[in-house]
């Protein structure tokens, strides 16, 4: 597994999008090791977070750690978190958020798989309604519903930003969620990613 970094213009936003990054899918389990904004990151946590990785997993597949602010991190705590990144357990997942690349060092930056993360708009928010009224509908529906879209990439990350509040309620189809951004990121049609998606989201229970 790769080391993420996460670059976000503000906590919140960042917030909104750890739990879709983590191998657990929650930043409150026990496997997860969370470092917030504000906390001193020297040499001691640099060896905490080494620790944690080798510890075995209580339940999820994989140990977690979350720095919200690796930009405060000493340069002797990065130097020392270099391998660390680079040898990653199977299954593992670290996340460094940071408002800006330069930040951090151009070996830690080389380690790490880097994601710049966007202002979610209040329009994504105003979906939310939409978005609940197609878990009642029917297949047909749905399909009608995307392709009366007309921004078919901002119904895309609506039904991220919307179904990453409720993680635990739709563990399945989150996880397909993901595997539809990447194949965004991949320039596959949006409109075949949506109607997968219409076929495989989860009714309303």
């Amino acid at each position: 597994m790769i080391a993420r970094l996460l670059i976000y213009p503000s906590l919140k936003t960042l917030a909104s999008h750890l739990a879709s990054h983590l191998t657990s899918g929650n930043v409150n389990h026990p496997d997860t090791l969370y470092f917030k904004a504000g906390e001193k990151l020297g040499i001691a946590e640099a060896r905490k977070i080494k620790k944690h990785f080798f510890l075995k997993s209580y339940s999820a597949k994989g140990r977690s750690v979350i720095i919200e602010d690796a930009g405060v991190m000493t340069i002797e705590a990065q130097n020392a978190l270099l391998k660390t990144i680079e040898e990653l357990p199977k299954d593992a997942s670290f996340i460094l958020g940071s408002t800006s690349e330069s930040n951090l060092l151009p070996t830690i930056l080389s380690r790490c798989e880097i994601i710049k993360i966007q202002e979610t708009s209040d329009k994504r928010q105003d979906n939310k309604e939409e978005i609940e009224k197609l878990l009642n509908n029917s297949l047909e529906e749905r399909f009608e519903y995307v392709e009366k879209t007309k921004n078919k990439e901002e119904l895309l990350f609506s039904l991220v930003s919307y179904f990453h509040q409720y993680i635990l309620k739709f563990p399945e189809f989150t996880e397909k969620l993901l595997q539809a951004e990447e194949w965004h990121k991949q320039n596959v049609n949006i409109r075949a990613i949506l109607e997968y998606l219409m076929l495989v989201m989860p009714a309303r229970k």
